[in-house]
């Protein structure tokens, strides 16, 4: 049972979450959409009939997949180890079968491989999200903020047994947040709660200046390290220079490019007929604008009225989020580097 400090703590959240997510109900809705993408290949009726194409839209419109730069790598090896009729088979069990869920849950475990704790209750909680949750690394972090001192918060790979502990609590944070009036009511609306209170971090409240320049050249060697050819104040097409753009070239289908435009103060509508114009060039994926909390509020709200085509490629990036990203990456490609994995052929030979 949690305890009064937890209590407490779920409501200070609750409300700091609330005060500075000002588009709550629209995550959640994107959240909803994200989750009919599986749950349409769980139904009774579908799984024994899943074939791989199917097995692997599941597998990679999962949040613990999304991170993964090569999807296909990780479904053929699922999907290789396991074999087809097997995986399908345990899916059916885990959740259909007859017996309680603290067996099949530490079934599944043992019969398939290459499917970690995070992506299993996953897939329960989209399966039913009235009765099931999700354990990660974030929901746990989570849980550490909230003081949860009686569930297993630093194993990953749980039992059965821990898993029916964990729901309970879950169910409990359910009912606190029903009391709060939280727009989502079921146990997927209690993970996405705990995943904002993991990244929450109190300064993410306030806004602050940044130098152009700077966040610029942080994006620029972002992708680089990220293995992007990576150009900064390029003309992407005709009227339009941008302040970076990561290119990558796939096989013998052609280049993908990613434009970012880092603002700082100015006109928002001088920024988005940029935008519009980097589109005439085919190559472009996604845009993507740098700034800070405020003006993405600001910039959201002036492109309400544009097309949806537009809308839908474009995305925001914090500058906060990139200045830590800068940094952690910086730290995973200088312990890379130390192992000396790969030498440079300019590289004086010792």
């Amino acid at each position: 049972m949690i305890s009064s400090e937890t209590r407490n703590l779920i409501r200070d959240f609750y409300n700091k979450i609330k005060n500075y997510k000002k588009d709550l109900s629209k995550e959640l809705e994107a959240r909803k959409k994200d989750r009919d993408k599986i749950a349409q290949y769980l139904k009774k009726d579908v799984i024994k009939n899943l074939d791989e194409f199917e097995i692997g839209q599941i597998i990679s419109n999962l949040w613990t997949t999304e991170i993964l730069g090569n999807k296909d790598y990780k479904i053929k090896t699922i999907i290789e180890a396991n074999g087809l009729s097997k995986l399908k088979n345990e899916l059916y069990e885990l959740l259909y079968g007859d017996k309680n869920i603290e067996i099949r849950f530490d079934k599944f475990r043992k019969e398939i491989k290459y499917l970690g704790t995070a992506s299993i209750t996953e897939i329960l909680c989209i399966f039913d999200p009235q009765n099931y949750v999700i354990w990660n690394d974030k929901a746990r972090n989570a849980l550490k903020k909230l003081k949860v001192e009686h569930l297993p918060i630093n194993k990953y790979f749980i039992t059965g047994k821990e898993y029916i502990e964990i729901i309970k609590t879950y169910k409990e944070i359910l009912n606190e947040l029903k009391e709060l009036k939280f727009p989502e009511l079921d146990l997927l609306g209690v993970d996405y709660f705990l995943y904002q209170i993991s990244i929450y971090k109190e300064e993410e409240i306030f806004d602050e200046d940044f130098n152009h320049d700077e966040i610029r050249d942080k994006i620029s060697e972002i992708g680089e390290w990220l293995g992007f050819e990576t150009f900064t104040e390029e003309i992407i097409s005709k009227g339009a220079r941008v302040d970076v753009i990561w290119r990558a070239k796939i096989a013998n289908l052609g280049v993908v490019t990613y434009v970012f435009e880092v603002h700082r103060k100015g006109s928002i509508d001088s920024l988005i007929l940029n935008l519009q114009k980097a589109l005439n060039n085919p190559t472009v994926q996604k845009l993507i604008v740098a700034t800070n909390r405020s003006q993405i509020e600001i910039i959201k709200n002036e492109i309400n009225t544009l097309p949806e085509n537009f809308r839908k490629l474009l995305t925001f990036w914090n500058v906060r989020e990139i200045i830590e990203t800068h940094e952690n990456l910086s730290k995973v490609i200088e312990n890379i580097k130390n192992l000396s994995l790969l030498k440079s052929q300019f590289e004086e030979k010792m």
